[in-house]
């Protein structure tokens, strides 16, 4: 199917003639020899060129930036990679649990926290499973040291026992697992995203 019209000035280059031959390349209108003529010649052309320019330049800098960004972000050891990842998980855990208590003391007072029932410090493999991090007040969280002994009673009161007890059978055999980076980055891809979809 033959597409070619004629060279003739549209949209921005109305008003420039063209050299009036059938042509397929059509920019504004114009033919590959006509529209860069047009550019140099006019002002508007003149614009159009500043304005690519600028374009091009601000991509420029933000594909120099987003390099910069990634080259940063291969540096990172697992531990910063994880430290960074905590405060996301923990906004999660305080979003998904806003409406209910400290696990812990039952308490709606203080600062709410996301606590991990089994320490995050010693049973690396459960640092993100939402089984084992509910919203914890500062008091329990902080000053009582996790208040494990009454996490343990009220975990199993709001799921079971059988709940409780796999989920400390999967802390024991995951006490020492090694995260990857591509891991932890799906991780923070999808607790970023979950956020997203109950913030209010």
């Amino acid at each position: 199917m033959n597409n070619s019209k004629i060279c003739k000035g549209i949209g921005k280059a109305q008003g420039f003639k063209g050299c009036g031959k059938l042509t397929q390349f059509r920019k504004f209108g114009l033919c590959s020899s006509c529209y860069p003529t047009w550019l140099y010649t006019t002002d508007v052309g003149k614009l159009e060129i500043e304005k690519a320019t600028l374009k091009a330049k601000k991509q420029t800098e933000v594909k120099k930036r987003k390099d910069k960004a990634e080259a940063k972000e291969s540096l990172k050891s697992i531990s910063a990679v994880i430290k960074d990842i905590k405060p996301i998980f923990q906004k999660f855990i305080r979003l998904r649990d806003k409406d209910l208590p400290c696990i812990s003391c039952g308490s709606f007072d203080g600062l709410p926290q996301g606590g991990h029932f089994k320490k995050a410090e010693i049973y690396s493999g459960v640092i993100f499973d939402e089984r084992n991090c509910h919203k914890q007040c500062q008091k329990c969280n902080v000053y009582l040291g996790g208040n494990e002994a009454n996490y343990r009673v009220n975990l199993v009161k709001r799921f079971s026992e059988s709940f409780v007890s796999e989920l400390e059978d999967f802390a024991n055999e995951t006490r020492n697992y090694k995260y990857t980076k591509e891991e932890l980055y799906t991780i923070k891809e999808k607790y970023s995203k979950k956020i997203k979809n109950i913030s209010p």
